[in-house]
């Protein structure tokens, strides 16, 4: 017997055919596996794409107040509101909120005055 002979009859072998079957359903299941692993991160890698979009979107928001509040209209509004600073030559007027009427509509009474009224009742 040569030795391509003795080469065709171990081919032929039932164990040699069920090791090669083994092998092929080894690297199927690996195939499988990868596909499936390839597939799930294609998910996870779409919401992290969506979560960056919402996280440039809230930048560029916090990237729009921070220039409004460097600006210098933000700082002269603040200066008036928080500190009640006012430019040379105004006057502040402060109001009694005792004396100013409800405009509270969900008590159901009549309608305020109008505000030319209310004005004039406050100064006279």
């Amino acid at each position: 017997m040569t030795v391509g002979q003795k080469f065709l009859r171990f081919l032929q072998n039932r164990v040699f055919r069920a090791v090669v079957l083994v092998l092929c359903l080894i690297l199927v299941a690996g195939v499988v596996r990868s596909v499936v692993s390839i597939y799930e991160k294609r998910g996870i890698v779409a919401e992290r794409q969506q979560v960056l979009v919402a996280e440039e979107a809230k930048h560029d928001a916090l990237m729009r107040q921070l220039q409004e509040a460097t600006g210098s209209a933000f700082i002269e509004r603040t200066a008036r509101e928080k500190l009640g600073l006012v430019k040379p030559g105004e006057q502040v007027v402060i109001l009694d909120q005792s004396k100013l009427p409800s405009t509270d509509i969900s008590t159901g009474g009549p309608p305020p005055p109008p505000p030319w009224k209310q004005w004039w009742e406050l100064f006279f």
